[in-house]
């Protein structure tokens, strides 16, 4: 029988032994709240991230620097663990456990990148297995003190490129490993006496995980049962994905089982959505299932599902917890990586009532996605995929050196698993950390209806109270930090010496965050676009890019094109819908080009900036090819009626002017017909440039259009009958192409509007989620996910004085068209990064971020170096064939 247990218990009755505990807790606890000042390490101990989290992590921590640690594994004698990381060119790190410090980096070859899962020790401890997503399984040597050498690298047949290996198990006689092949739909087989991969059966779609039972292999599918004919599907990297035909999410899950003497696939079972990490505990199999905050449990040998236990963190919680791994410890205490929690949940496992008791929530480092049990000295080690943030070493882009969102800082935390007289004390910990403490209870109910009976102002205090504001528009851009665009606003928390795009490049953004507001403590959570663009729409990056992170083997989705990297919880623009708000898209998260011509005929930027002038009727002529000639779509369903397909999504290959001509040709309509939208969402993304590509606008012009086309846009708007009823909220989708001196993840965001507080530098902490909340607020739409719910709306960016002052748009000082040169105009050394740089968006003019930043960020500097100056850390100038491997990047090769 099915049982859905809710765990922690936020508003319980007292009845709860561990609810009565928490209460007793909170007062004790509540004067030390966590600051919510500037991100990073605070004077009280705790860390504050740039996701609206605070950590506070229990028990040891062992940094792991530059390293997403996904993965973790204990060896059997409890001295020394193993750690996995998806990057590439990152080695498996080694940690003594009794010093608690890293003792060994470990790289099996030169251009080896790890997995997203798969690494476990034999069980006499001599052999560690590794998962590498190049294809190949690595087999290393473990000495007597822990320390690793190569012993073997299996490679896997990849007739249709990456496997993309995963999830391990080995099997009781130790002859035998099992690999879950997670691009290939399988289960591969590898004989480790002779070190070879001699089979692979089929199970169903992107298995992540697989444990063992007898002969039984158990292995969790995160897209589902394989699509018929009838289902409706959204592919991820090659397979049809049986979706949500409102969402696009997948809407299966399902665990394989696989008779391993036969070879055959003997049951499906149906489970939770996105099921991940599995375990195997006696005649039990236990599912993480990621994206419903729930386990699974399986009777083997009956092979169903005997009971569901809820991990969502209080009842009527929506989805936003994300148990990504299991373990069990010798008092039979399960135990549970809660990803977006920043925490482990523990539960007391009865295996004769099928069923789990909570006991509490321990909190950990940032992103805990694995954890394994030290059974000799009963302990848990952690592996924190985010750790404590990108508060690592300084990173060098471009010509800048400072912390960036690649100062990657894992962690692993060990710990006790505290006892009834402290856990209680840490879960309530775990509640302030994620601000369930703030959560207005009527905010979880809401239903998107807004009362007529409430006097309305500009930001409501309670969901469903009604706004002044009627209209929004969220405009999204690429890639700047704060310290970039205004570390030269002497009125706010700026740097100037790390300015790259001050005000003589971008004098509106400048005159903008003057005449309404500057944010200086605004904040984006992701790394680049693969993650930001899905914390901008989403509000929630899901463990299934979190774990992938940089290392993009299935895809990059960052404008979407991934059914897997789409959660249940939905949309922005589908939230607003379905409250009955109307919505239109410019742009944002439409990955599908559509070519009404044939693509050679589409011409140059050059081409499209005459265009661009001719449709603002500065010259004369004719379009070189008529509006429409290009297309962006999309295959989500409910995004796709309400974009302007005419509007062209990412490519560095169109000026932004042309999107703004499109967008105010439609807004011009608007105004006339009086039909403006409620919620309009566009990407405005030139600034993200093409660095020193030849043809295309330089860095500088680029970041210069990108202004100039805000400006218009914000002019039109504020000149229109709709101003003093909108709201104009700007973010970029993530900070990767900067340094801050604050941090990497420290946004240029802004908010215009004529009930913005005018003037003022507003260092109130926010954050993407944020915006999402505030635009939730206005227009009483209930949250997505826990992110939105725990964030409060940008009270302290409004005020309820109406200030109808226009804005009017200021001429670019840098020539829009000043183009980097032809590489025939070039030699030498200057030539040869041309090319490199033209090689580099060659096949990506659709796709951000797709470039490696090691040659771009060389090209920058030496362009603004003129070519004299080693790049920081370099010996000399390098040839773009002498660039090292950079540690934090991989080609996508979806």
């Amino acid at each position: 029988m099915h049982r859905q247990k809710s765990s922690t218990p936020l508003f319980v009755p007292f009845s709860s032994a561990a609810a009565i505990a928490v209460l007793i807790a909170a007062p004790m606890l509540a004067q030390t709240d966590p600051p919510r000042s500037t991100v990073g390490h605070q004077d009280n101990g705790s860390i504050v991230l740039p996701s609206n989290q605070v950590i506070t992590p229990l028990g040891i921590q062992i940094d792991l620097p530059l390293a997403r640690p996904n993965v973790v594994a204990v060896r059997p004698d409890g001295q020394t663990a193993a750690f996995l990381a998806a990057t590439v060119a990152t080695p498996i790190r080694i940690a003594n456990l009794v010093t608690g410090k890293e003792v060994q980096e470990f790289l099996p070859g030169t251009d080896r990148s790890m997995s997203y899962d798969g690494l476990l020790y034999s069980a006499d401890g001599k052999h560690l297995y590794a998962s590498q997503d190049d294809g190949r399984v690595t087999i290393m040597n473990v000495s007597d003190n822990g320390m690793v050498t190569l012993g073997a690298q299996v490679a896997i047949p990849q007739p249709n490129g990456s496997s993309n290996p995963g999830g391990l198990a080995l099997s009781a006689d130790g002859k035998t490993l099992y690999v879950v092949l997670n691009r290939y739909n399988a289960l591969g087989i590898i004989d480790l006496t002779s070190n070879t991969f001699v089979d692979q059966i089929p199970v169903e779609n992107s298995p992540r995980a697989v444990a063992l039972v007898g002969q039984d292999a158990y292995v969790s599918n995160e897209g589902g049962h394989v699509a018929t004919s009838a289902d409706f599907t959204i592919p991820s990297s090659g397979t049809p994905i049986v979706v949500n035909p409102q969402t696009g999410a997948a809407s299966s899950g399902t665990v394989s089982v696989v008779d391993l003497t036969r070879k055959i696939v003997v049951a499906s079972i149906p489970v939770g959505l996105h099921p991940t990490a599995i375990l195997s505990s006696g005649n039990f199999v236990f599912v993480a299932n990621t994206n419903s905050d729930s386990i699974s449990v399986i009777e083997a040998g009956l092979n169903k599902v005997v009971s569901t236990v809820s991990v969502a963190p209080f009842p009527g919680a929506p989805f936003g917890s994300s148990p990504n791994s299991l373990a069990m410890t010798n008092q039979q205490q399960l135990v549970v990586t809660l990803g977006t929690n920043n925490a482990l949940g523990i539960f007391q496992w009865n295996a004769k009532r099928h069923d789990a008791d909570f006991l509490g929530l321990v909190p950990t480092g940032w992103y805990p996605g694995s954890v394994a049990v030290d059974p000799v000295h009963d302990r848990l080690l952690v592996a924190n995929v985010k750790g404590e943030g990108s508060l690592g070493a300084p990173q060098v882009i471009g010509d800048k050196t400072g912390p960036s969102v690649y100062g990657a800082l894992g962690t692993a935390s060990l710990i006790r698993i505290p006892g009834p007289d402290r856990l209680p004390f840490e879960t309530y910990k775990v509640y302030r950390n994620n601000r369930w403490d703030k959560i207005d209870r009527q905010d979880i109910f809401a239903d998107g209806k807004q009362k007529d009976s409430v006097v309305p102002v500009a930001i409501p205090r309670h969901l469903g109270d009604p706004s002044l504001i009627k209209h929004v528009f969220l405009v999204v851009k690429e890639n700047r930090t704060y310290d970039q665009v205004f570390g030269d606003d002497a009125r706010a928390n700026g740097d100037a010496s790390f300015v790259d795009f001050g005000i003589g490049i971008t004098p509106n953004h400048h005159a903008l965050a003057k005449q309404f507001s500057l944010l200086d403590n605004f904040y984006g959570p992701s790394i680049n676009s693969a993650d930001g663009h899905q914390w901008v729409v989403q509000a929630i990056a899901p463990d299934y890019i979190e774990k992938a992170e940089t290392d993009t083997v299935r895809s990059y989705p960052f404008n979407g094109g991934d059914s897997l990297v789409y959660t249940e919880s939905g949309f922005l623009w589908r939230n607003a819908l379905a409250h009955k708000k109307t919505v239109r898209d410019y742009g944002e998260y439409l990955d599908v080009p559509v070519f009404n011509i044939p693509e050679a005929q589409l011409g140059t930027w050059s081409d499209f900036y005459q265009d661009a002038l001719i449709l603002e009727g500065a010259v004369s002529g004719n379009l070189h090819v008529p509006v429409g000639s290009f297309q962006s779509t999309t295959l989500i369903p409910s995004l796709e009626p309400i974009a302007n397909k005419d509007f062209p999504q990412f490519t560095g290959t169109i000026p932004d002017q042309y999107r703004a001509d499109v967008f105010l040709s439609d807004f011009k309509s608007y105004v006339q017909n009086g039909d403006l939208p409620n919620l309009i969402i566009m990407t405005l993304p030139d600034d993200h440039t093409n660095g020193t590509s030849p043809g295309l606008p330089t860095p500088q012009a680029a970041v210069a259009d990108n202004d100039l086309a805000l400006g218009r846009v914000v002019d039109a708007i504020s000149h229109s009958p709709y101003w003093s009823s909108s709201a104009i909220f700007v973010e970029e989708d993530d900070e990767q192409d900067g340094v801050d001196h604050v941090d990497g993840h420290r946004n240029p965001g802004m908010v215009i509007s004529p009930f913005a507080r005018h003037g003022k530098v507003v260092d109130e902490y926010y954050t993407q989620v944020n915006v999402d909340r505030t635009i939730e607020q206005i227009f009483g739409l209930p949250p997505m996910n826990q992110f939105d719910l725990a964030a409060s709306p940008m009270f302290s960016a409004f005020t309820d004085t109406l200030d109808r002052t226009p804005y009017t748009f200021l001429q670019n000082n840098v020539p829009l068209n000043d183009l980097n040169p032809q590489t025939s105009a070039l030699n030498g050394v200057r030539r040869a990064w041309a090319q490199a740089s033209l090689k580099m968006f060659a096949g990506n003019r659709y796709k951000p971020d797709a470039e490696n930043p090691a040659l771009l960020n060389r090209a920058i500097w030496y362009a603004s170096t003129d070519f004299k100056k080693p790049y920081p850390g370099d010996p000399k100038v390098y040839l773009p064939k002498e660039v090292p491997k950079n540690r934090g990047w991989v080609a996508d090769r979806d």
